[in-house]
């Protein structure tokens, strides 16, 4: 298969080509490796959760 557009319709995965019923789900393969969105699914976690505390601390700092 090549690195394009899949389609997975009734269980079956083929490549996508042309229209696709709207049931059907298209997906395609991501040029990063497992360990390269791990990191960045981390670094955003860790933001997140910084802003998070953040503004938890502003909404709950007494004037």
């Amino acid at each position: 298969m090549s690195s394009g557009v899949f389609v997975s319709k009734n269980g079956k995965v083929t490549e996508a080509i042309g229209t696709q019923p709207k049931e059907a789900l298209l997906f395609a393969p991501s040029k990063k490796s497992s360990s390269q969105i791990l990191q960045e699914q981390r670094i955003a976690m860790k933001r997140n959760n910084k802003r998070i505390k953040e503004r938890f601390n502003e909404a709950t700092k007494r004037v």
